[in-house]
């Protein structure tokens, strides 16, 4: 009895061991399958998807052709005619689109696939040095230099990806370049997927290389370290945040009143925040105010005239002005909207900007609508509008005082930028 006890026993065991294997094989091959299912879609679905923004470009954009003469772009249309002869994947399709509309030169017009597929999840932005991590994890460290990607030096990953960014600039190419590096897509177009890992190599600031596999993971995984990250970009600095988009703080120390804006949205609660801050600007006798740009890709331009209200002459509003400097801080992520608040300010002399160029031109297409390709799904923006905003430059809105961000700042916490403005300041 006491001998069959222990045999029911032994096969139990091995029954369960038997389960878990299946059950951790079942889940290895699912994690090897692709996130979303292959697409294919036949020639004459991408012709009529093709014609269709074909018809939407000359209908609405300003000027499509703008970059390309005439016989450029008939020619080019022509060769992705040709090239839609057989059948295609949705991805394929929408590379072979999207690298034809990147070609206009136009950052507010591009194409979007919205399907959930994975990320790699590598934070990265550029610094002094080149291209560098922000946040710690899966064997990278904050600060490391980014050396290669797979079997490609970071030149020519920036260069193939460019080829794809709608980009008026080359630091909005290299700005996208930090998401399109962690798109799934990308990085097989690429050939940089392998096992589903992808091999990095960098550096760290010692000097020291290495290599790192990092697996591919779900979009809410990488989007929740990305936020993560944002919350703690100026986490030296303290603010008092009415929302996550803007928000203000009083430095008395420094003489500063500083507002960070990071999307236009010209909602009540901003408006109302604005007039706030300037309230306890002049209660509290602050002789300088800083408007922070520099995480902001645009949105409603009416944002620009709670500021200019207030920082104009009084001669042209009932306002109660402030009479101090005004320093506005921007980045390659500075774009649109935003771009067209630093060009208000700097072409009338209203303040200093301080930090890097701008992600786009002030001689730009703006007002986009959104529409969608009939049978791909890929979703369409386009522009309708074209403004001069600048008289001064022509492919980016450039600072009164470049200050690049340094490995070492990203390191430190440092706010660099920021620095300079107090530095400014006291030599007033």
């Amino acid at each position: 009895m006491k001998i069959e006890r222990k045999r029911n026993k032994s096969r139990m065991a091995a029954g369960i061991g038997v389960l878990f294997f299946l059950i951790f094989f079942s889940w290895y091959i699912w994690g090897q399958q692709e996130a979303n299912p292959v697409v294919m879609l036949e020639p004459d679905e991408m012709q009529e998807d093709f014609q269709f923004l074909i018809d939407e470009m000359l209908a609405k954009h300003p000027d499509p052709s703008r970059k390309m003469t005439k016989e450029v772009w008939d020619k080019r249309i022509a060769e992705i005619k040709s090239e839609l002869d057989s059948e295609k994947s949705t991805t394929d399709f929408y590379f072979i689109l999207q690298e034809f509309v990147a070609e206009m030169e136009d950052a507010h017009t591009g194409l979007v696939m919205l399907d959930e597929r994975r990320r790699l999840p590598l934070l990265l932005d550029w610094t002094e040095e080149g291209w560098t991590v922000l946040e710690s994890g899966y064997g990278v460290e904050k600060g490391d230099l980014i050396v290669r990607i797979g079997g490609m030096e970071v030149e020519e990953i920036v260069k193939d990806l460019g080829r794809f960014v709608s980009a008026e600039n080359p630091y909005w190419k290299k700005f996208r370049a930090n998401y399109f590096i962690k798109d799934e897509y990308y990085l097989k177009k690429l050939s940089l997927v392998k096992n589903n890992q992808v091999v990095v190599t960098v550096e760290n600031i010692q000097g020291e290389k290495r290599k790192v596999r990092i697996p591919l993971v779900k979009k809410e995984v990488a989007d929740s370290q990305m936020t993560d990250a944002e919350d703690n970009w100026y986490s030296w600095y303290k603010r008092f945040n009415d929302s996550n988009t803007f928000g203000w703080s009083i430095d008395h120390e420094n003489d500063i009143g500083y507002y960070y804006l990071h999307t236009c949205d010209d909602t009540r609660e901003y408006r109302k925040s604005v007039s706030l801050f300037f309230k306890e600007v002049k209660r509290d006798g602050i002789g300088n105010i800083v408007i922070d740009l520099r995480q902001n890709p645009g949105g409603d331009s009416a944002v620009i005239v709670a500021f200019i209200n207030r920082i104009q002459p009084s001669s042209i509003n009932n306002y109660s002005n402030f009479t101090g400097n005004t320093y506005v801080l921007i980045s390659n992520h500075t774009f649109s909207s935003a771009n067209m608040f630093a060009s208000v300010i700097q072409e009338n002399n209203i303040g200093i900007l301080v930090g890097e160029p701008t992600g786009n031109s002030p001689f730009a297409f703006g007002e986009v609508i959104s529409g969608v390709l009939p049978n791909s799904k890929i979703n369409l923006s386009l522009s309708t509008k074209e403004y001069i905003l600048s008289k001064t430059y022509k492919d980016a809105i450039y600072p009164d005082y470049l200050v690049p961000k340094t490995r070492e700042s990203i390191i430190s916490n440092k706010d660099i930028q920021l620095e300079k403005v107090i530095e400014l300041i006291k030599e007033k």
